[in-house]
């Protein structure tokens, strides 16, 4: 009984390879009578091929940012206007009229010399002005009567403008002994006070009109043609961490330094609040305009041994893309290469990814209609001095 279940088996197993034989030989043959005519296996597999099912993804629609490089320096401020005041002449002070702190107009009176002296020359100046006056005014009476010869009447009038000179020369020494504001200011602490003797080599007072703030700094050589007048500056002074205040590049030197190889670039910065001051250090960060440039999320772009690529989607089917990262700025990457905007590209899904694949993407943060250009900015250069 084994021995014809064996047999059986046997006979069967004979079947199976025959018929797969036969079938095998009929589709060769098949394809040697009519060529153009597909197997079944090469019909079944291109059925298998053809219905080859969509590969779900999430994309995203690149778009373009400015690159924004910032340079980073180091700088001092002064004010706008600032000066130590010295008087013109040596003498005693008489009174000082301002205080530390106090905000003072153009020709506003800061300090006063004791000027008696000048004061009673002024007087006898202006006493010798009137008895000129007067003599001459006599000898021009008198000249047509033949009272006084012409050569008397021309030192009259020689003596008149002498005497007018001196009066001159009185009042301005008198106005020497008053010290005035010679602009709009915040006065700095008095460096003298009544009774002090002083002379035209001491400071009185410093003035210092800080409406705006110009900081000078540093800004290596290889940026001489990246920074120009009128170009946007932000400054932070450490003794107000965290704010940040707005200015522009005033002036830029004509000369780089041998040593350092830097120039000196003077920004302007607006204080209407007074809340910076002369002598002030600044961080100091100059915006660079640069290309524009496509950008996508970081997930996005891929490494692998032809470098670095993406996927992008044209007409429901993938492409991989060779770039060239610029930088990664807030979670994206601006990339150069054969990427535009408004190109779709694939954010998640891309491990099974293979050109030609056919996907079906959603589309994730759709930003086309969005006017506002993005600009990336690059933080922490650390160029300059």
């Amino acid at each position: 009984m084994a021995r014809k279940s064996t047999l059986l088996i046997a006979g069967v197993a004979l079947v199976a390879v025959a018929a797969s034989a036969y079938i095998f030989a009929k589709d060769e043959i098949t394809a040697l009578v009519s060529p153009g005519a597909p197997s079944q296996q090469a019909q079944q597999r291109g059925g298998d091929a053809g219905g080859e099912r969509s590969l779900p993804v999430i994309a995203e629609y690149a778009t373009l940012m400015d690159e924004k490089t910032v340079v980073e320096s180091v700088g001092t401020g002064k004010s706008a206007l600032g000066v130590s005041i010295y008087p013109a002449v040596s003498g005693e002070v008489s009174d000082v009229l301002v205080r530390a702190g106090d905000k003072v107009t153009k020709g506003q009176v800061l300090v006063i010399l004791n000027s008696e002296r000048e004061r009673l020359a002024r007087n006898l100046a202006a006493v010798q002005v009137k008895d000129a006056e007067q003599l001459l005014a006599r000898y021009e009476q008198a000249r047509p009567l033949g009272a006084v010869a012409a050569s008397e009447v021309d030192s009259a009038r020689t003596a008149l403008a002498e005497a007018r000179i001196q009066l001159d020369q009185a009042e301005v020494d008198l106005a020497d002994r008053t010290i005035l504001a010679p602009f709009d200011g915040i006065v700095g602490i008095p460096q003298i006070e009544a009774g002090d003797r002083v002379d035209s080599s001491t400071v009185l007072v410093t003035l210092d009109n800080i409406e705006s703030i110009l900081v000078d700094f540093e800004v290596a050589e290889t940026r001489f043609d990246n920074v120009k007048p009128g170009q946007s500056v932000r400054v932070e002074t450490w003794s107000l961490p965290g704010e940040l205040f707005t200015g522009v590049v005033d002036s830029i030197g004509s000369r780089i330094d041998p040593e350092s190889r830097t120039f000196a670039v003077r920004a302007r910065v607006p204080n209407p609040n007074g809340r910076l001051l002369a002598g002030m250090s600044f961080a100091v960060y100059v915006d660079i305009e640069g290309k524009r440039y496509p950008s996508v999320p970081e997930i996005s772009v891929l490494w692998g041994d032809g470098g670095t690529y993406v996927w992008r989607i044209d007409d429901d089917k993938v492409a991989r893309i060779p770039v060239r990262v610029v930088k990664r700025t807030n979670g994206r990457i601006l990339l150069d290469g054969p990427i535009a905007d408004g190109d779709l590209i694939v954010v998640e899904g891309v491990l099974r990814l293979r050109p030609g694949r056919t996907v079906s993407a959603s589309i994730r943060n759709d930003v086309r209609n969005d006017t506002r250009n993005g600009v990336a900015t690059r933080e922490g250069d650390g160029e300059g001095s």
